[in-house]
């Protein structure tokens, strides 16, 4: 994000910004900032007739990144309108995403140079952060979609991508004890719905739950954020499920290694 004051992450904590759908900025203690997945134009409009019903927290041209991370090649997650103006007002700013992300930002006239790919069940040391992967389960829409973990140093945010709900997939990313997961509810073209993502929420424990990709774009399924705060209320009260608003933060302080369970 472009401005500080209420944004700025604490002396051991990372801010987490919600930009909708499945777009999150965060906020380093060190005072970096990266992207996740951020769709920030009405480039779905334009490629396929899905209207965008609600607004992002930001635009393009507002944009300041030092990485931007793509869990997949879909265009409510690889921008093809928002991703080149960010490239182009961010020059030192770095891309990192699936194998399929790859072609698709070099089409956009992003050179690869500023690439890194990253590759499903390993740990990528990208020197702001740790990215653990594992392959999601998008179904034929994505076969190399990714969930991933990125890890900071003292706060661990799980991203679930676009997937269904499989335990043995993210198994993997539970072990590493997330302190916050972002999970898909819209419960179209394979993804979980909002009870899937609680039973998930529920099995993995992390501190805090954030439910995205609802309410964007009709046709992506009804999405029921109340439904899945709701949900978490029962399966798992102890975890804090957070509903935010597009450009609404929250700061998680880092929690020491011995804390953890």
């Amino acid at each position: 994000m472009q401005h500080q004051g209420k944004d700025a992450a604490s002396a051991s904590g990372v801010q987490i910004t919600w930009l909708g759908q499945a777009g999150f900025a965060f906020l380093t203690a060190q005072g970096r900032r990266i992207l996740l997945d951020p769709y920030l134009s009405d480039a779905c409009e334009r490629l396929f007739g899905f209207k965008r019903l609600s607004l992002p927290a930001l635009r393009a041209q507002e944009v300041v990144a030092d990485w931007v991370i793509l869990t997949h090649e879909h265009a409510d997650h690889l921008d093809p309108d928002a991703l080149p103006v960010i490239a182009d007002n961010n020059p030192t700013c770095r891309f990192a995403g699936s194998a399929d992300c790859a072609s698709v930002l070099q089409q956009m006239g992003i050179s690869l140079s500023r690439f890194v790919l990253l590759e499903p069940n390993r740990c990528h040391d990208l020197g702001d952060m740790l990215v653990h992967t594992v392959p999601a389960d998008h179904g034929d829409l994505s076969p190399k979609a990714l969930a991933l973990l990125l890890d900071f140093g003292g706060v661990r945010i799980m991203a679930t991508g676009d997937s269904s709900w499989r335990p043995k997939l993210f198994a993997p990313l539970f072990a590493l004890q997330p302190d916050v997961i972002l999970a898909v509810i819209n419960g179209a073209f394979g993804n979980m719905h909002h009870l899937d993502a609680a039973m998930m929420i529920a099995e993995a424990q992390p501190r805090f739950a954030i439910p995205c990709h609802f309410w964007t774009l009709a046709e992506q399924g009804a999405g029921d954020p109340g439904g899945f705060i709701h949900a978490c209320a029962h399966l798992c009260p102890e975890v804090r499920a957070v509903l935010l608003k597009p450009g609404e933060g929250l700061m998680v302080a880092a929690q020491a290694p011995s804390v953890r369970r």
